[in-house]
């Protein structure tokens, strides 16, 4: 039976603290590896259902889109799915190496491995702030990037892990390069925004509510 996963205000708004500030840490790693000032936080969490997943992350299926799917392990068991709309991948490769691409799928390994180091240090910054909430330990594997349509590429991948990873938790992550030292947000024009999909089993999610239910009687 499928265990629904479900915060209350106060465990999401923790949630959401913990976690901006592990991307926090990872903007900082970011910067110190292309030598820019690279700022990222989470402005929004939402719980969704894997079932209906594609229906509010795929505008346009037939658009070429980049993906960087890691598998977790250690206190929780389940997968970190990093997705990149065309538009915020290029300019985000821009931002980071200054090189210009009309087509994700023209990325030299070079390329891939920039993104893939992207998906360590941002899936990094998430885990520190997820395993300091949950007290538990997090581990990553070696992030995979996948690029294609979209919408074959999300029916692919939720084909494969929706049977045991039903909930997941959606963040929308905001990367800005460059934004000046006082700003709150990102301009327009200097960001990349994409969303990170934590998505979980029925045991890992009852383990995360048993946790946080423990955590508020204290």
């Amino acid at each position: 039976m499928q265990i629904p996963l479900q915060f209350s205000t106060e465990d999401t708004d923790q949630l959401k603290e913990f976690l901006n500030i592990g991307v926090s840490h990872a903007g900082t790693k970011l910067s110190e590896l292309v030598g820019r000032r690279v700022t990222i936080s989470v402005p929004s969490m939402q719980i969704k259902s894997a079932q209906t997943a594609s229906d509010f992350i795929i505008e346009n299926p037939d658009d070429i889109t980049m993906a960087i799917l890691l598998r977790l392990s250690g206190g929780i068991d389940g997968y970190v799915l990093l997705f990149f709309p065309h538009t915020a991948a290029v300019h985000l490769l821009h931002a980071l190496s200054g090189k210009t691409v009309g087509d994700l799928r023209a990325l030299t390994e070079f390329d891939r491995s920039a993104f893939q180091e992207v998906g360590n240090v941002l899936t990094g910054g998430m885990l520190t702030g997820l395993s300091q909430f949950l007290h538990v330990p997090l581990l990553q594997s070696v992030p995979d990037v996948a690029i294609d349509m979209g919408g074959a590429m999300f029916n692919s991948l939720f084909a494969t892990m929706i049977a045991h990873h039903d909930e997941f938790l959606s963040l929308d992550v905001s990367i800005c390069v460059d934004a000046s030292s006082d700003a709150i947000t990102c301009d327009e024009g200097e960001q990349a925004v994409g969303r990170m999909f934590l998505l979980l089993g029925p045991e890992t999610a009852g383990r995360i509510l048993e946790i946080t239910h423990r955590m508020s009687t204290l």
